[in-house]
């Protein structure tokens, strides 16, 4: 049995076999460029190798292959060259009478150290890391699992002859999309930038926001096919260390083909996935999950999204934007229950008008009710079927308008809207009111910051249509009731969903409902970080202000002046 089959993730000690294997792994891919180089005088054969697309051509160009051959003819004229030529002598000395195209390992050479090189091979090593590439990173591997990650990443491959090691010379690049403002959620007072698709970028982004080294970063790659690159970060000393160990649990137990987005790991990560309401946080604004990070939450960020995810994440945060935060607290306070108000409009509206009318009428006023009547005299349907036709309809629309170009898509959404309205009730479908109501809730719906938080509304909304259509108001309570109850049941990272109200935690009341002023909220969430709690010092504002007071002149009045 040959050394091949012994080790089949090892890589060859021959050039020729490394990139016979390469090409034939690849399927002679035609983005898969390879760069030979003879160095005559060294006696040696290198190869780079990577993929078009993937990499910064300049990089590779200037700093990769142009390097290597200054340097290879740099050795022809310099006394490194009697160096070289008795490091090729000893080289010869020690392989005499082996094929090199065999596809040796250089665990042959050294029994005792499996996988490392020779001591001639390491001096050949050191001399193309330390003098012939010039990029910032270079790193040493033999195998062929870890070289393909690498390969795949934008790195580009150096293969020397005679060595079973390949140098990685990272030259990440390629076409990426620029830093530009989110869209997903848009502030008018705060930062205008965004996270991109490129994992780096984003975790340069969130280290301009914090400049601490305690800002801790762990990678690892997820996907047996795609090998995502999957990044946790959290603040050293102010995070919950079981909350870290907690996700790292989780993303460890992941075992799937390939990760194309970060929702994949929010629905693998979560505590269940049987509830409509969203128990894992995601945002695409730097300043966001840097706010987030620094209560002791965790952020998990993944390649080729610009989403990031946040945990333990809490009902409460899907109401919560960064601008309350960058303006007054009673403005921020009035626009956060405006979020809470329009979500009951947005998931309950609708139901109330169909209990009302078929169960409750006399919570009408008489002259309202008359007018009522008159519009409803000729609508075939009663009022369940005429709000279930309008909201299915405006969803319909809504979908369209999404799915659709943006230069058309808005356009469809509103023009259908009140063109389908107003045409269905001069054909007598609908009443007036229930475009009225169905309009009122599909603009609450859009008022929460959080998408998809809107989405387990939307789902509601036709569930209290039917509890209400059959038992009036009571099945609103009782819908309610049991809503309550699934609410209080749910944790996200172990730490209770509906925080800071079940349970109650008086002291992280002042940022929930409404927002109190800065001074106020010394502490940090209680359930979320427990090592540090303190996050505003007034006895250090205090001294600053007893220093100002200091260092002002003090001015007295002439006694003749009073």
């Amino acid at each position: 049995m040959d050394a091949a089959e012994l080790h089949p993730d090892r890589l060859y000690r021959d050039l020729k076999s490394n990139l016979d294997r390469l090409n034939q792994d690849m399927g002679g891919s035609n983005d898969l460029v390879i760069r030979k180089i003879v160095a005559r005088n060294l006696g040696r054969k290198v190869a780079f190798v990577y993929i078009d697309g993937l990499v910064d051509t300049s990089s590779v160009s200037e700093f990769a292959i142009e390097t290597v051959l200054n340097e290879i003819k740099q050795f022809a004229s310099e006394a490194e060259l009697n160096e070289a030529w008795e490091l090729e002598q000893d080289v010869k000395g020690g392989i005499e009478g082996e094929d090199p195209e065999k596809g040796k390992f250089s665990e042959d050479i050294n029994e005792d150290e499996p996988g490392a090189a020779p001591e001639e091979d390491e001096r050949f090593l050191r001399l193309f890391k330390e003098k012939a590439l010039a990029v910032g990173e270079i790193y040493e591997i033999s195998e062929w699992s870890k070289l393909y990650i690498h390969l795949m990443s934008g790195d580009t491959i150096l293969f020397i002859d005679r060595i079973g090691i390949a140098v990685i010379a990272s030259t990440k690049g390629g076409e990426r999309r620029s830093v530009s403002e989110p869209e997903s959620q848009t502030v008018i007072r705060g930062p205008r930038e965004g996270f991109t698709e490129s994992i780096r970028t984003n975790t340069a982004l969130l280290r301009r926001k914090i400049k601490s080294p305690n800002l801790w970063l762990e990678e690892m790659q997820l996907g047996r096919v795609t090998q995502t690159d999957v990044g946790i970060m959290y603040i050293h000393g102010i995070v919950d260390e079981k909350n870290v160990d907690e996700v790292r649990k989780r993303l460890s137990v992941i075992d799937i083909d390939g990760i194309l987005e970060s929702g994949y790991i929010e629905e693998l990560i979560e505590n269940t996935n049987k509830t409509i309401f969203p128990t894992v946080y995601h945002s695409e604004r730097p300043d966001v999950i840097a706010a987030n990070l620094l209560e002791g939450r965790i952020a998990i960020l993944v390649d080729g999204t610009p989403f990031a995810l946040l945990l333990p994440s809490t009902f409460n945060m899907f109401f919560q934007a960064a601008e309350d935060y960058y303006n007054r607290f009673d403005v921020g306070s009035l626009i956060r229950f405006l979020r809470y108000f329009s979500f009951l409009i947005g998931l309950l509206l609708p139901s109330f008008y169909v209990a009302i009318i078929g169960f409750h009428q006399e919570m009408i006023p008489t002259s309202w009710l008359l007018k009522l009547a008159v519009q409803r005299e000729g609508v075939p349907f009663p009022a369940f079927v005429e709000a279930f036709i309008m909201e299915t309809v405006f969803e319909i629309l809504r979908e369209a308008g999404v799915r659709m170009p943006r230069s058309v898509g808005n356009t469809i959404s509103i023009v259908g809207g009140l063109v389908l309205g107003q045409a269905a009730v001069e054909a007598g479908i609908v009443s007036p009111v229930v475009v009225i109501v169905v309009s009122l809730t599909a603009i609450a719906s859009f008022v929460s910051p959080a998408y998809n938080i809107g989405i387990a509304a939307r789902m509601l909304r036709f569930a209290m249509l039917i509890a209400a259509s059959m038992f009036g108001i009571y099945g609103i309570a009782c819908m309610l009731l049991i809503l309550v109850l699934h609410l209080c049941s749910l944790k996200s990272l172990n730490v209770p969903y509906m925080a800071p109200y079940a349970p109650m935690i008086y002291s992280d009341m002042k940022d929930s409902m409404l927002r109190m002023p800065q001074d106020y909220m010394k502490k940090r969430p209680k359930l979320i970080s427990r090592n540090n709690p303190v996050r505003f010092r007034e006895g250090a504002m205090g001294n600053q202000q007893a220093d100002r007071d200091e260092n002002e002149p003090h001015q007295t009045q002439d006694p003749s002046e009073v």
